[in-house]
């Protein structure tokens, strides 16, 4: 033992006296040493925490995000809002980690389980009731009618589920249509072209769609409670930064309230950003429903939540249909919302 000792104590003399010879030939000191160190260690300490990038694409019930931020609820420093096309790239940003928390359709969430992606819902955000719809030229009279006849539908999880639905009420298959696959931002023009019959489409495209003499065929109204609007966070993410979870659900929150409080106004806001007159967005607003802080604890606490009956249902008609591959787990959607409360 007392060998062993000693050829532990002669190995870390050779130690010192290597480190020695370094210090040495390089001309550095021991205290500058010591300061750099410790000017490393407290950059490292001291370094900022960086934005939660929270990613959305344009659609009325995701505007009080950018109302909390306008009213200074949402603090800048801490969240960036990221903006996409649709809601198929805020998933794809999703999964490759550009963004810590996404703004997304229930079943859009279900994709990301089913690719391996662990995500938490912190927000049901809002339920769309009829604000989804499938709007068709004023000659189709009835939902039968949409044999034959070609669909604009944007290649994402919701607006095929929606189609699917649709065809289901219509006692029609996917191969008794033909679907044109274009993004949101092309339904307008597909339609006012004579390219399409019948386009699936959300607002602010509806509205404009129903100027142009388009006819509401079935809509979001129609299947309550399946077309719902959640905001996810990495578990990860979550579990590490839980301060900042409760910040932005206060913010979301406190943007709610500020709708209560003066709808006009803070529709006026909102419409800007999505094109809309005042009118229109205000109108918007009516096919659209936004949790409040206590509807958000039923639908999501518990053993049991309330969305997690919804979403079984959902997963269920998905896999009928051959929108989902297999039968995903969904009780690890739900965080215990007790600790989530805004206080």
């Amino acid at each position: 033992m007392a060998n062993k000792t000693i050829l532990l104590v002669e190995d870390n003399l050779e130690y010192v006296r290597l480190i020695q010879q370094v210090l040495k030939k390089n001309n550095i000191s021991i205290p500058i040493l010591i300061f750099m160190a410790l000017l490393a260690l407290t950059a490292c300490v001291n370094e900022p925490l960086q934005p939660m990038r929270i990613g959305m694409h344009v659609w009325p019930g995701f505007e009080p995000l950018f109302l909390a931020r306008h009213i200074e609820s949402l603090n800048e420093r801490d969240f960036r809002l990221v903006e996409f096309s649709n809601g198929s790239e805020v998933g794809r940003a999703f999964r490759n980690g550009t963004l810590e928390a996404a703004c997304l359709t229930l079943d859009e969430v279900f994709y990301l389980i089913q690719d391996g992606m662990d995500p938490v819902i912190l927000l049901v955000m809002d339920e769309s009731r009829g604000a989804d719809a499938v709007l068709a030229r004023p000659e189709i009279k009835s939902l039968s009618e949409l044999r034959g006849k070609r669909i604009a539908v944007e290649v994402s999880a919701v607006e095929a589920y929606m189609l699917i639905r649709t065809l289901q009420k219509a006692g029609l298959t996917m191969k008794d249509v033909t679907p044109v696959y274009l993004p949101i931002e092309k339904h307008f023009s597909a339609y006012k072209n004579g390219l399409v019959d019948a386009v699936v489409t959300y607002e602010p495209v509806r509205t404009k769609l129903l100027e142009q003499g388009a006819v509401d065929l079935f809509n979001s109204s129609m299947m309550p409670g399946e077309i719902v609007d959640v905001l996810v966070v990495h578990r990860d993410y979550l579990e590490g930064h839980p301060e900042r979870a409760i910040s932005l659900r206060k913010a979301w929150f406190t943007a709610l309230e500020q709708i209560r409080q003066s709808p006009h106004e803070s529709a006026n806001f909102m419409a800007i950003r999505e094109q809309m007159t005042t009118d229109e967005f205000e109108s918007s607003l009516q096919r659209i429903h936004f949790p409040d802080e206590q509807e958000n604890h039923i639908l999501l606490k518990g053993n049991a939540p309330k969305l997690l009956i919804v979403a079984e249902l959902l997963k269920t008609v998905m896999i009928e249909s051959g929108l989902l591959r297999e039968n995903i787990p969904l009780k690890p959607l739900f965080v215990l919302q007790e600790t989530m409360k805004t206080k």
